[in-house]
């Protein structure tokens, strides 16, 4: 019985690299993703608010738009540090 209690205590060798490579994304992704808010909510939020305002499917049309820019160039960003670094090949 003391076996099973050791092997299910141990974590799987097998996700240890998912495991690093997510931390490590959350290490990079948080201060990317605080900067591009405030670089955002300075620079756009009267022009954001303004197109609330008067069209609302523009407004949805742009801010889909600005998540998916967002997400594709964090993760072009991310994935390139990480490869500069040699942490993911």
């Amino acid at each position: 019985m003391s076996n099973n209690s050791k092997s299910s205590s141990r974590i799987d060798p097998s996700i240890v690299p998912l495991l690093r490579s997510l931390a490590l994304e959350l290490v990079i992704y948080a201060p990317l993703v605080t900067l591009y808010f405030f670089i955002v909510l300075r620079t756009a939020n009267d022009w954001l608010t303004n197109l609330f305002t008067a069209s609302s499917t523009g407004y949805a049309i742009v801010a889909v738009l600005l998540i998916v820019g967002q997400g594709a160039m964090l993760e072009i960003l991310t994935s390139w540090l990480l490869r500069r670094f040699g942490l993911r090949h």
